[in-house]
């Protein structure tokens, strides 16, 4: 079933290189043809020629690094052998997420490069909840046969040209609510909890600092309102997930210390005594 949900990930990263419309012609990767002659021919360097270059630059860099996302999570559930902390349902939910926003960008035919690390991202989800059969006792097979049955039944038709056409105008809508969804119930478990268990702190970081960078190049290349508003809301969740986690180590500190000054404690009176 991991190859399947595979095979659907790459199928979506086809669709959307095809449908992606941008005519400019760029050299070097990163300049346009306009501002290639501006930093190295004789014509004045411009503002909008350096920003619109950086842009470009953090998208690349974003899409080329996406398959750093995840992996400290994974190699963390693989050396701990657990998901204790991590929820399921946070990662699933999210899944339809990169799912839906890779539909609307493609519908929108926006650049490839400003989307194009949520379909690597998607990919790495689907290597976690996989690890979730080997590593979390009360998930079934069959229940996640079912939900990644259920996945692939609905993201299909978004792909294949058969969903309604409201489903894609309402799409950007619908992601703003499964990223609430996704974060609050991963923040819910961490309440719940009352630690962050196995969750990857490395990971955390790079969806942060990819969001905020996201941000940057949206303004820049004047995206779709709703898109930015989206990105806004995942660096709001973002720093929530990342105060807990900081929270969570500092109480683990707190009370190693403790124990620390206990044993200490302990160990001189005994000492003390000895000396008696």
């Amino acid at each position: 079933m991991l190859i399947v949900l595979l095979l659907f990930s790459f199928s979506v990263q086809l669709t959307s290189q095809k449908n992606d419309q941008s005519s400019e012609d760029y050299k070097l990767i990163i300049f346009s043809e306009f501002c290639y002659d501006q930093f190295f021919g004789d014509s004045e360097l411009n503002n909008e020629c350096i920003s619109d270059t950086i842009s470009r630059t953090i998208s690349i860099l974003m899409v080329a690094f996406a398959i750093m996302n995840q992996l400290p999570q994974i190699l963390k559930i693989f050396k701990s052998q657990s998901t204790q902390g991590i929820s399921f349902n946070s990662y699933y939910t999210e899944l339809y997420l990169f799912s839906f926003i890779t539909a609307y960008n493609i519908y929108k035919q926006t650049k490839f490069i400003l989307y194009g690390e949520n379909i690597i991202v998607g990919l790495e989800y689907c290597v976690v909840l996989s690890l979730f059969l080997f590593y979390d006792k009360d998930l079934s097979f069959h229940q996640w046969l079912f939900k990644a049955v259920f996945f692939i039944t609905i993201n299909t038709p978004l792909y294949l040209g058969l969903g309604p056409q409201w489903i894609f105008d309402m799409t950007i809508y619908i992601n703003m609510s499964l990223l609430f969804m996704a974060r609050f119930l991963q923040i819910r478990l961490n309440c719940r909890n009352r630690n962050t268990g196995q969750l990857s702190l490395l990971t955390q970081l790079q969806n942060y600092a990819g969001s905020v960078a996201r941000l940057f190049t949206l303004f820049n290349d004047n995206a779709d309102f709703s898109y930015m508003v989206y990105v806004l809301e995942d660096n709001i969740m973002g720093t929530i997930l990342l105060i807990q986690i900081f929270n969570t180590w500092r109480a683990e500190r707190k009370r190693k210390r403790n124990n620390h000054d206990n044993i200490t404690e302990l160990t001189g009176k005994g000492i003390k005594y000895d000396q008696i």
